[in-house]
């Protein structure tokens, strides 16, 4: 445990972090809250997670959320006319529900287009181009914070699927004059629950985070500071939103939808994403109808099935679903394995109730992970300089500027590491050195 004032001794409240403040009490103890029984706020719980430059997912937050300093401060949720207790960390803690008007649905003939309207707007806060890194590398012994149920999605996942190329996804069912005639159409909701902001003195940090950036050695090494950094981010949420991101990208093919007689604008309406995007909050069930029955010519191809005829017009959904209780990833690979119901606004309205339980930081601003090291603690101003330097350095180690470029207009994206050249339509090969042929 950690040494306390003696006015948080005996009050409900695990302040020391191992109960321990709460053992050997004569009387019962004085909660802060009375007799109140109130729950702490899931956004405040939330607040302050870390970021990391090149897009992966720390694994472990630098904030106690769950210490109150023996206050008992309330925020109340309009939206469900609760109140909730608000963690000492955070200094400023609104409820204030909002989702976007309307769906936002653009759609790309081009995948690196699509890739680069996708990820750069992920990355906007930092100059870090198409680097991604999603899978720690460096040596990190811990696992996803207990509880944490909340719904990231597969980013390694999702970005594979973009970057296999038709090729190889289709090669064995369909013709190669269909292959390389494909639409992304990307669809976007947001629903913001709160605003938070951090306490920028005095704040509770864990005693993982302490320990870890304790045992850092005051001389830099590259390998310890990078799996500090993974750990924990390269930066933190200072400020931020906490809701939910509603992102997929169906993949069409054109032929078919040639064949059928239908457009893009067919789809997304047959899928519901002309509707008002307030749907999960209006208490409304969302029929879509289109006169001509085309919603039901609208399925998934049969991943099963191999013939070289196949009128399916979804070739594949790619999930950007961030926040929820939703494993969206999962239920795509089920729909799409079956070739049944597809994902559409009626997940949209499930996903979005379960945000309340499960929410997450959707917009930050971020400050650098070195600003949180305590000034008393030893070698502070080393480990400082140390945090800065391996922030910079583990930006070139992971920096899309290694790679060979592109030959005839490609794309060089760098993935964990790995040189991918994204082609255009008109080229193939590892570097689209090979003209396709017509």
């Amino acid at each position: 445990g950690r040494c306390i004032k003696r006015r948080l001794v005996c009050n409900v409240d695990n302040d020391c972090g191992d109960f321990s403040d709460e053992d050997n009490c004569e009387s019962d103890p004085r909660s802060p809250c009375r007799n109140h029984d109130i729950d702490v706020s899931e956004v405040g719980r939330t607040a302050g997670q870390g970021i990391n430059v090149l897009g992966m997912q720390p694994m472990a937050s630098p904030f106690d959320n769950d210490f109150f300093n023996g206050l008992c401060e309330k925020v109340r949720d309009g939206n469900t006319r609760t109140y909730y207790r608000k963690p000492w960390n955070v200094a400023v803690l609104t409820y204030d529900t909002k989702a976007d008007k309307t769906f936002t649905s653009v759609f790309y003939h081009d995948r690196v287009k699509m890739l680069r309207e996708v990820y750069i707007e992920k990355q906007k806060h930092f100059n870090a181009d198409l680097s991604l890194k999603y899978t720690p590398t460096e040596g990190s012994n811990k696992t996803a914070s207990e509880g944490n149920y909340r719904y990231h999605y597969s980013k390694n996942s999702s970005l594979s699927s973009i970057l296999k190329s038709s090729t190889e996804r289709w090669h064995s069912h369909l013709l190669s004059s269909c292959i390389q005639n494909q639409t992304f159409l990307h669809v976007k909701g947001k629903i913001q629950l709160g605003r938070f902001q951090m306490r920028s003195r005095d704040v509770r940090l864990t005693d993982s985070f302490l320990d870890d950036l304790n045992f850092l050695p005051a001389e830099y090494d590259k390998g310890e500071y990078f799996k500090f950094l993974e750990d924990y981010g390269t930066h933190y949420a200072v400020s931020g939103i906490v809701g939910g991101k509603y992102e997929l990208v169906y993949v069409l093919d054109n032929y078919a939808m040639s064949q059928i007689g239908i457009t893009v604008e067919d789809v997304k309406k047959c899928l519901g994403y002309h509707l008002d995007a307030n749907v999960a909050y209006g208490g409304l069930h969302a029929t879509v109808n289109i006169d001509g029955g085309k919603c039901e010519k609208i399925h998934v191809k049969d991943k099963c099935k191999s013939e070289l005829k196949d009128d399916a017009i979804i070739d594949d959904v790619i999930s950007f679903v961030d926040g929820g209780k939703i494993d969206f990833s999962t239920k795509i690979k089920e729909m799409l394995l079956r070739g049944s119901k597809m994902v559409d606004v009626e997940d949209y309205i499930q996903w979005a109730k379960s945000l309340v339980d499960a929410s997450v930081v959707i917009q930050q601003r971020p400050s650098p992970i070195h600003t949180l090291a305590p000034v008393k603690m030893r070698n502070a101003y080393l480990k400082k300089q140390n945090l800065e330097r391996a922030i910079e350095d583990y930006i070139t180690e992971y920096s899309v500027c290694k790679c060979e470029p592109c030959k005839n207009g490609g794309t060089v994206v760098l993935v964990d590491g790995a040189c991918t050249c994204m082609c255009s339509s008109y080229f193939k090969g590892i570097a689209c050195q090979i003209p396709k042929s017509t």
